[in-house]
């Protein structure tokens, strides 16, 4: 039993030797490589905080589907009909007759006729 746990031992360090001889990274050299990223990454950032707050402002000024619809159909104030709605925005036909549907649902345009809509 003696013999097996020194062989162990001297295969481990073998293979330790063998690593650092032939350049070799082990795990705990990438682990501190990635930790040393992660730093250099934080200090990036604080350095220029205005780079990472303008990337958050762009995606805070995207509109939903449904206010770009409103606002095209509120363009019009004699109503706009469905064939002028889908050139603006160029959405297909059954995601526009879903947002017309919830618009008029909630009372946010009403129809003029069918297929013609107005804001209220």
């Amino acid at each position: 039993m003696q013999e097996n746990t020194e062989l162990g031992a001297n295969w481990e360090g073998f293979v330790k030797m063998l690593l650092h001889r032939l350049d070799i990274p082990t795990r705990g050299d990438i682990h501190d490589l990635h930790a040393r990223l992660d730093k250099l990454e934080q200090l990036i950032y604080q350095k220029q905080p205005g780079v990472r707050k303008e990337t958050v402002q762009k995606t805070a000024k995207r509109k939903s589907a449904s206010s770009v619809v409103l606002e095209i159909i509120a363009n019009y104030p004699e109503g706009t009909n469905f064939k002028t709605i889908k050139a603006a925005t160029g959405y297909d036909d059954k995601k526009l007759r879903n947002i017309i549907f919830r618009l008029d649902k909630i009372g946010k345009i009403e129809k003029v006729k069918r297929g013609i809509y107005k804001k209220i």
